[in-house]
């Protein structure tokens, strides 16, 4: 019952929220539909290889972290794992539907859950530290926090506050980790060894390999861009991608349908450009990397099939983490 309400009240936060937007903008639906049909179908035949490139750079940092653990992973594995996870977690609240990774490596390998639980957040934190890194940047951009400067400025800056967030927390954690008292919380070790799994030595090579998988990311929604006879620099694919990246994440509608689109329209309208445009975009993207990928980690789900059951009591045991004994590793 508790899912079923859960879901009616999504649906209805998603269908008030673009409600309210069509109304506020004065959606044109005709425009719209023009839009649609000059489509470059070119350049959007060719974003749909975007999501099996990102996602399969993005299987091979896994597979590393998983490596760092000491366990080996094959490369097929590691994509399937991460293209039927990535299915799922379209249609779950905060994309937690990932934690499928999980199961997948575990039934594979050796490899205990709290060691596979550490390389799906440290997997995690290379991709929120990417999306917060250039949408913080777009953000003080647009509102033009520190003047009028070029967004390469704004990105340098925040890049330089996360570095040494990342050495202050890092450090702090050191320090509380020396009383017993915090010593005997498994939740805190534990969110300690996952960043410390992203700022090793051995870690150079999955910052690499992030950098890479992102601004291929940003390149195939250029591409759908492109598509729609727009011509924006690449910082403000960038900027508007990671923003719109990050909207999506918080869990008030199906899909972040809504968010995605609200927050698309905001950042359009920073150019000039119509709201017919952004919900054009909004929906070729969607189509592209969500449904399109979605499509892909369906036929993984049915060539690798696990039980979903076996995923609600992975996700269930995340919270022993919190219970003050020492961690099973």
């Amino acid at each position: 019952m508790k899912i079923k309400l859960n879901s009616v009240i999504k649906i209805a936060v998603t269908l008030t929220i673009l409600i309210f937007l069509f109304w506020k903008v004065k959606f044109n639906a005709q425009g719209f539909g023009d839009i649609l049909r000059s489509v470059k179908v070119g350049y959007l035949l060719l974003s749909l290889f975007g999501v099996i490139i990102v996602l399969g750079i993005k299987s091979y940092r896994w597979r590393l972290l998983i490596g760092n653990e000491g366990v080996k992973y094959s490369a097929y594995k590691a994509f399937g794992a991460y293209m039927s996870s990535d299915a799922v977690g379209i249609v779950t609240p905060g994309r937690i539907g990932e934690i499928a990774r999980l199961y997948y490596v575990r039934q594979e390998t050796s490899i205990s859950f709290y060691s596979a639980f550490k390389t799906i957040v440290s997997d995690r934190i290379f991709d929120f530290t990417m999306l917060g890194w250039f949408g913080l940047s777009g953000m003080l951009f647009y509102f033009e926090t520190f003047g009028k400067h070029p967004g390469i400025y704004y990105s340098l800056g925040v890049m330089g506050l996360i570095v040494f967030s990342y050495f202050a927390g890092i450090k702090f954690l050191v320090i509380i980790l020396r009383y017993k008292q915090v010593n005997r919380l498994p939740v805190v070790r534990f969110v300690y060894e996952s960043f410390m799994a992203v700022v090793s030595k051995k870690a150079l090579t999955m910052w690499v390999t992030t950098v890479v998988a992102y601004f291929c990311y940003f390149g195939f929604s250029w591409l759908i861009m492109i598509a729609l006879h727009l011509t924006p620099s690449y910082i403000d694919v960038v900027f508007i991608m990671s923003i719109m990246s990050l909207s999506t994440i918080i869990p008030l509608s199906v899909a972040g349908f809504g968010t995605r689109e609200a927050t698309l329209v905001l950042l359009f309208g920073y150019y000039g450009l119509s709201s017919e445009t952004a919900v054009s975009f909004s929906l070729l993207h969607f189509s592209a990397f969500f449904l399109w990928g979605g499509l892909i980690g369906l036929v993984f789900w049915l060539l690798m099939p696990i039980s979903l059951q076996q995923v609600k009591d992975d996700s269930k045991s995340i919270f022993l983490l919190f219970k003050p004994e020492k961690a099973n590793r």
